[in-house]
């Protein structure tokens, strides 16, 4: 805090400016407080003090020899660097001038002009040397202090620049696992209508076989017979088929942990008609649920049917679920 305040006062700012800028700003960063001072000054000119707006820059001509400034421009040296260099070198002549260039020469501001604060009182060359340096310090740090925000609001848009980035190959990603996801879909549905065709083939072929008929009827009739328990568990396992972790994150694990939801609401309140039926028009139904290969085989088969815009569970024997429930937790683990 001090520090800052110091800084900000040698630098020409009055205490008020300084106190103001700290309550504004919430702020002791002298980087912070000097920008807000200047845009204070900028929007509000009439905020400068009497004093700052009675300052004037004074050239520093007056204060040195003009003979050794016209020998050190004949010598190739520009006007500001001649007389700043004898002046900043206590006017001891071209020598001392030349030694001064060639110690500041890589200064950043080597080639700009040195002025002073006239007050508009007659000073000495020591004095006017002396405010040049002051003022030349004050220069410098005000231009430290811009470099360092300047750097600052760099590195903030860079790293900014870098989240969006990051962002934009997320979304990329995101966008290439549901392409994955809808193709594996497609090949698994695929799958089941060429499976559904085959299995037709083989039927026409038993009926040739044989002389007769061989209605689906009959063919169903050969088939084993199922349990609701083992149609959902038939149902389950063709979720994790269809949508293997490693190809399709996440796709499986979200519509078991909804089908075990669903099932453990029953479980635990039979009689509560709420737990017992899941909107058709859900998201979490259309997504979850209808939109997955063999989540609808398994609780058609454990007993849920659709009733007047609901996925209704209509089975009065509740204690299935239990063994439901410890299917779908097994396939989760």
């Amino acid at each position: 805090m001090d520090n800052a305040k110091t800084s900000l006062l040698e630098m020409g700012f009055t205490e008020e400016q300084i106190t103001n800028a700290i309550n504004s700003t919430n702020s002791y960063d002298i980087g912070v407080l000097l920008t807000y001072i200047e845009n204070q000054s900028q929007d509000n000119p009439q905020t400068q003090t009497q004093s700052q707006q009675q300052q004037q820059l004074d050239s520093i001509s007056k204060y040195v020899n003009e003979e050794h400034v016209a020998i050190l421009m004949s010598q190739g040296y520009s006007k500001n660097v001649s007389e700043k260099s004898l002046l900043l070198s206590n006017n001891q002549g071209v020598d001392a001038a030349i030694k001064w260039i060639e110690e500041h020469k890589n200064d950043q501001d080597f080639e700009e002009e040195l002025q002073i604060v006239g007050s508009g009182k007659k000073i000495s060359p020591e004095e006017a040397a002396f405010k040049a340096r002051e003022l030349q310090q004050k220069l410098r740090e005000k231009r430290r202090i811009a470099e360092e925000q300047a750097a600052f609001e760099q590195e903030k848009n860079r790293i900014a620049s870098g989240k969006a980035m990051n962002d934009v190959r997320r979304e990329l990603e995101e966008q290439k696992k549901k392409q994955e996801a809808l193709k594996a879909k497609r090949e698994r549905e695929q799958f089941l209508k060429d499976k559904q065709e085959m299995e037709e083939q083989l039927r026409r072929e038993k009926e040739a076989r044989f002389g007769k008929s061989y209605t689906q009827q009959q063919q169903q009739q050969q088939q084993k017979k199922y349990s609701p328990i083992e149609l959902f568990e038939l149902g389950i396992k063709q979720i994790k088929v269809a949508y293997p972790p490693d190809l399709i994150p996440d796709t499986a694990f979200n519509s078991l942990s909804l089908i075990l939801k669903i099932l453990e609401n029953i479980y635990k309140n039979p009689q509560e008609e709420k737990f017992r039926k899941i909107s058709l028009t859900s998201q979490a139904y259309l997504n979850k649920i209808d939109a997955i290969i063999g989540a609808r085989t398994a609780l058609d088969g454990l007993g849920f049917i659709q009733n007047d815009g609901f996925y209704v569970f209509q089975n009065v024997d509740v204690s299935i679920l239990q063994k439901a429930i410890a299917i779908v937790q097994n396939e989760l683990k």
